[in-house]
């Protein structure tokens, strides 16, 4: 199976840079190694919500990555990125 693409919106990357080197690259990690999982849904949470398509959370640490996943197009976006005491009050 092609691997899906992985788009990091401007908000997200900004997200990003705000953390320090290693979690933000343990993230960027995580990202890539969900996008060459034939099923990545076994590592999301989905949130509640009735948003269409529907928002995911990606546990990295104390971190956590909000996405939402095109199938038909193959393509995960990176909405945030942030703590979890944090990251969820926008979803």
């Amino acid at each position: 199976m092609k691997p899906f693409d992985i788009v990091i919106i401007p908000p997200a990357e900004r997200d990003l840079a705000r953390l320090d080197p290693p979690s933000a690259q343990r993230i960027q990690k995580a990202l890539a190694d969900l996008a060459h999982e034939e099923n990545p849904y076994r590592f999301l949470k989905r949130l509640e919500g009735n948003h269409t398509p529907p928002f995911f959370s990606l546990r990295v640490g104390k971190y956590r990555a909000i996405l939402k996943i095109h199938n038909e197009r193959l393509i995960i976006i990176v909405i945030e990125v942030g703590p979890r005491r944090t990251v969820y009050r926008t979803f």
